[in-house]
């Protein structure tokens, strides 16, 4: 494309923020910790926490119905990646920052695509079904923007207890995004980048508190980022704002945020589709920096939020809060799809279309929380009411008849495709739904001897609605959905944890009576233990098993029409998951090591095709590892070198694991270099190379009904940033 950059754009947006923040003299007290002046009513030590893990993973969690805890005790999984885990590998979007990290995930999309997501423990999580502070589904529909992250926290397995059901579903994790708030001390950041081939961002992060007690807070971030990708006629134009207004008084504590973010690609979303079905192993893939899509081909994806949250503290020990919040999201533009891969290369695209999908999502809660005694038992209770309703307004043009040849996956050839010979406009009603999710929910954590063992039963009541506004049908369903989870922390050093939880999905329509099939309901079963060994070693160790039942997808004509929606046979995860997190060398030497073995198996299940099957998950690795050292450099003062590595072994494209999909490794190197210019200024200059070996590969993915999926992995990445603090 030609380059065009819009520099003006963000000095003039960085320009008036300075001058509107730069007119406030400033109290501050470095002495507060911004960190931990909520004033939470948990069952929590000082001490316990995960000390060898660094700064990159915060230790205060929110955990929803379970309200705020550490990370380390917690009776699930659930891990907290700071700020500082994003910052120096300069990630382009939240989903590839946290799969290069845990071992427990894959992602899709991301910087491939313009559709994002996570696999953990082989389960799909999509962006939509993301919290932003405890309000389910405000993050983004299909992006993954960065620009307000402060955190984001992780909960692996089954979640519908801890944080309710999304009106589309998901099994096996949930996340929560926490927002940036301004600090006791002031934050001034100017950031400069450039990606490979010609991508220029520029990114501005400012912060103040106000008032005598530093009570009243504003932090500002943007982002800017345009130019073409390693990946030939794949280019972006990457637009992100947020701005969070915060009060923390003695009692009451609120918080507004506005988020905003638009991602326009072209030459983007190039998948295979269905490499279940083919009789023959998926050709080895190109080089990364092949484009499987013509450059008109490409989506733009454009999110808004705005929320308010509060939290204020009660007589005798209890607390109130809620909030609520609203977005809306746009995803538009044109694809097509990838299909009847050759065993030589050759390819077909199929179904080209405009596409103009409009969603808007509104959610708020209510809880309650506080401690009494009762004899030896300390109990910590909750209770809590939670609301989540998206419409979903889909429109899109007609598909095309015949297949489009796209020339060979080695040397694509698209002369046979203009965009003039298709009307990409987005005039044909599609999707026009509401779907409601709301729930009630409570938990009691009963602690004894002396707070070493605790004990949290409790559970969530769903109701789940979906109105058809185009035929006006209206389908109800509900159900119970118990937790129970225990802790046993003998010393702030060691917890050993166990639970049993529980995902629901909502109920596809029943064809013959009309009504709603009872949601789908995943099983979670988990043991875990997760030591300190003193202040050089952290070492997590996990074991699940997550039991998900199938639908039958019922084709017309087909022999499961009869049946179409009911549950049939299960999806069946049993997996391992090791962390280990060292300090050494003075904190200067912090490697981390992580591995996951997850055996993935199929039994009586309905596949997309109606066929009932018996095997192993598509795409689906057995193994996989991920590495990654820091090393502060004693020859020269501030500079800091690290390396990063993950392995995916292999997988399936089919059930019966006649085809296999090769493993791959990636490898990762980046340096920090910070200047210090002032007493109060630096100069922050990072660098990496990512995939710095141009490992060709296929990030694979899995879809309802064990569909299996490939997007071409990207090429080798160089980039280089340069942030100014003051």
């Amino acid at each position: 494309m030609m380059f065009k950059h819009s520099i003006l754009y963000s000095v003039l947006f960085t320009g008036i923020s300075v001058s509107a923040l730069a007119k406030t003299e400033l109290q501050t007290d470095a002495g507060i910790d911004s960190e931990i002046v909520l004033d939470q009513v948990n069952v929590i030590t000082e001490l316990e926490k995960a000390k060898a893990a660094g700064e990159k993973q915060k230790e205060i969690v929110n955990l929803s119905l379970l309200g705020h805890q550490t990370a380390f005790t917690a009776p699930i999984s659930v891990v907290n990646y700071d700020e500082k885990a994003f910052e120096d590998k300069s990630p382009r979007n939240v989903v590839d920052a946290i799969s290069k990290i845990d071992p427990s995930v894959m992602n899709f999309g991301g910087e491939t695509n313009t559709l994002s997501g996570l696999y953990i423990r082989n389960l799909q999580l999509d962006m939509r079904q993301v919290s932003v502070n405890g309000l389910a589904g405000l993050y983004s529909t299909y992006n993954s923007p960065t620009a307000a992250v402060s955190s984001a926290q992780l909960i692996k397995g089954a979640s519908t207890a801890t944080t309710g059901m999304d009106p589309e579903g998901s099994a096996g994790a949930s996340m929560n995004i926490e927002t940036k708030r301004a600090t006791d001390d002031a934050i001034n950041k100017l950031g400069f980048a450039w990606y490979s081939n010609n991508r220029l961002q520029e990114t501005f992060d400012f912060g103040r508190r106000f008032g005598a007690n530093n009570e009243w807070g504003v932090r500002v971030n943007g982002k800017y980022r345009d130019g073409d990708t390693p990946r030939r006629d794949y280019d972006e134009r990457n637009k992100e704002f947020a701005i969070g207004a915060d009060y923390r008084g003695d009692k009451l504590r609120i918080g507004i945020d506005y988020m905003y973010n638009k991602r326009a690609t072209h030459g983007g979303r190039a998948r295979l589709q269905d490499i279940q079905n083919l009789t023959y192993r998926l050709p080895s893939a190109p080089n990364g920096k092949t484009n499987l899509n013509p450059h008109w081909i490409g989506q733009t994806t454009e999110d808004q939020t705005i929320m308010g949250t509060f939290e204020y503290d009660l007589p005798y020990n209890m607390m109130l809060s809620g909030g609520i919040g609203y977005m809306e999201s746009q995803y538009s533009g044109a694809f097509g799809q990838i299909t009847r891969i050759q065993s030589n290369g050759d390819f077909d695209i199929t179904g080209i279309r405009g596409i103009d999908f409009l969603s808007r999502t509104t959610s708020n809660n209510l809880k309650l929380q506080g401690e009494l005694e009762t004899g030896p038992l300390l109990h910590s209770w909750n209770l809590a009411f939670d609301n989540v309703m998206r419409e979903r307004d889909h429109h899109q043009s007609s598909r095309t008849n015949g297949r489009i040849s796209g020339g060979s996956i080695y040397q694509p050839n698209f002369s046979a495709l203009s965009p003039n010979n298709f009307d990409l406009t987005a005039n044909t009603q599609g999707t026009n739904n509401k779907l409601t999710a709301r729930s009630l929910a409570a938990s009691d954590t009963m602690s004894i001897f002396d707070n070493t063992v605790r004990l949290t039963i409790g559970g969530r009541f769903q109701w789940i609605k979906q109105l058809d506004k185009t035929t006006g049908t209206e389908l109800k369903s509900d159900r119970f959905s118990p937790m129970i989870a225990l802790a046993y922390v003998p010393n702030p050093n060691l917890v050993i944890y166990g639970n049993y939880l529980e995902d629901l999905e909502p109920g596809k329509a029943d064809p013959d009576t009309g009504e709603m099939n009872s949601p789908r309901v995943s099983r979670q079963l988990e043991l875990g233990v997760r030591k300190n060994w003193s202040e050089l070693l952290t070492t997590t160790l996990s074991t699940y098993e997550i039991l998900r039942p199938g639908i039958v997808h019922g084709q017309k004509n087909s022999a499961l029409e009869a049946i179409s929606g009911k549950e049939q046979g299960k999806e069946l995860n049993r997996g391992i998951e090791f962390n280990a997190y060292a300090n050494l060398l003075e904190g200067t030497l912090r490697p981390s090591l992580g591995f996951t073995y997850n055996q993935a198996k199929l039994i009586n299940f309905p596949t997309y095709a109606d066929k009932i099957v018996n095997g192993i998950q598509v795409t689906s690795p057995r193994w996989i590892a991920k590495a990654a050292i820091e090393w502060d450099t004693p020859f020269i003062k501030n500079l800091t070198l690290n390396s990063a590595i993950q392995y995916y072994g292999k997988s399936y494209q089919d059930a019966a694991a006649n085809y296999r999909l090769p493993s791959y490794t990636t490898v990762d190197f980046g340096a920090k270099y910070i200047v210090k210019v002032g007493e109060k200024q630096n100069v922050t200059l990072r660098a990496g190379i990512e995939n710095a070996f141009n490992k060709y590969y296929w990030q694979v993915q899995r879809g309802l009904y064990d569909r299996s999926f490939a997007v071409l992995g990207m090429p080798r990445t160089y980039w280089a940033n340069v942030e100014y603090s003051f």
